[in-house]
């Protein structure tokens, strides 16, 4: 029989809840460390079934040994375990609290089987991650020197300063790209091939794509891949009213500001998207609403040309066929 065990997962600490026989529950802490995981292992029963949360590079180390042992995991969106507490009027908020309620969440709702990231994922999310930041850095550091401009006196050491350093993460930059475009080419090249096909998809949106996506192995329609991504539109219909109420926003909000800027590109070069683009606004649909749906258009072909592995064909008439 299936246990369900809770973990609040904290930078230092692991809190787990496993039901006891007759009633009640059964909460120790361990540390976030890998004796602690390792000893937090050695306690769990038979046919486990251990909920988490994902929070972040907290939750990778525990998500990490667990799947290494064998074990069943979930890891959830905070949001579903958040609105599962407010459905108990949950008043209560510790991490041994937490824990029992993810138990509870398991055993109610039986969330799907965690399929961990493969090595090469986890290098690629590292590196994309870092480029983010040295690319936020870099901004920061133009805006700064281009501050300086006006004044009427000037450091020379301090603008020299400033120089070296956007070099730097100017170099960084261009080294991290190139590690990225070689993890790519290594162990995600067809993928990266077939969604750079596509007009309006770069080398770094497929890049993205396939980090966020998992390689496109945990998702089983376009429209999910939308969903995750934050994309999809949120639809409120009650009684006679039915309106779109934007979109769930709930992913990456760097790979929807990357997607929206494919779009502008997709919309003039990509003819299956221009025509749709130029249909939606014929019909009066705003800009924005339109280019959203060019994204949610972009979306489906790259799922469509990694799933059945075939470069992309602008003058393709869609047929029914199951996915692989």
């Amino acid at each position: 029989m299936t246990t369900y065990i809770g973990f609040d997962v904290a930078k230092d600490s692991l809190s787990m809840a496993v039901p006891k026989l007759n009633a009640g529950w059964k909460v120790d802490e361990f540390a976030n460390s890998p004796d602690g995981i390792r000893a937090l292992l050695s306690q769990l029963p038979d046919q486990a079934h251990c909920i988490l949360e994902a929070t972040g590079s907290y939750s990778v180390l525990a998500t990490y040994m667990l799947t290494q042992a064998g074990v069943t995991i979930s890891v959830i969106n905070p949001k579903q375990s958040h609105h599962f507490a407010k459905m108990h009027l949950s008043v209560t908020k510790t991490d041994p609290r937490d824990a029992v309620l993810l138990a509870e969440y398991g055993r109610v709702i039986q969330p799907a089987v965690y399929q961990m990231s493969n090595s090469s994922l986890l290098l690629l999310r590292q590196k994309r991650t870092l480029l983010r930041q040295y690319q936020k850095q870099r901004v920061a550091l133009l805006n700064l020197l281009e501050s300086f401009q006006p004044l009427p006196i000037k450091d020379p050491t301090v603008e020299q300063s400033l120089q070296q350093m956007i070099a730097h993460f100017q170099a960084a930059i261009a080294q991290l790209k190139a590690e990225i475009n070689q993890v790519c080419q290594a162990d995600f090249a067809d993928q990266y091939k077939r969604l750079q096909s596509i007009k309006g998809i770069s080398h770094a949106v497929a890049t993205a794509l396939i980090e966020t996506a998992n390689g496109f192995r945990d998702f089983t329609s376009a429209k999910a891949l939308a969903k995750f991504i934050g994309v999809a539109p949120i639809i409120y219909q009650s009684g006679k009213v039915g309106i779109t109420k934007g979109i769930n926003r709930s992913g990456d909000a760097h790979l929807r500001g990357q997607l929206y800027m494919a779009s502008l590109s997709a919309i003039r070069y990509n003819k299956p998207c221009r025509e749709f683009y130029q249909r939606l606004k014929a019909a009066g649909k705003a800009t924005n609403v339109a280019l959203m749906a060019v994204v949610n258009k972009l979306l489906r072909q790259a799922y469509a040309v990694v799933k059945f592995n075939e470069d992309f064909d602008p003058n393709h008439r869609p047929i029914l066929r199951s996915v692989p």
